[in-house]
């Protein structure tokens, strides 16, 4: 999916670069945000989108639809 951004959210002060991410998510009307990136880790949650890392999100999958393999692993 294509994202048009049209937001200008200035959420992330220690990186702004990091910005484009959360609107980016924003404006896809993403749940979450995965990143192993500390800035963005730091603000947690935007406007309903949750931002996680990756082993935060592979938990969340296991709890949501229980054990699975992941190839190569």
């Amino acid at each position: 999916m294509l994202v048009r951004v049209k937001s200008d959210f200035k959420v992330v002060a220690d990186d702004p670069k990091d910005n484009i991410i959360i609107n980016t998510a924003y404006d896809g009307g993403a749940d979450y945000i995965v990143s192993g990136d500390r800035h963005l880790e730091a603000v947690k949650r935007f406007r309903g989108i949750r931002i996680v890392s990756p082993k935060s999100m592979l938990n969340i999958l296991r709890r949501r639809f229980g054990e699975f393999i992941i190839p190569g692993t």
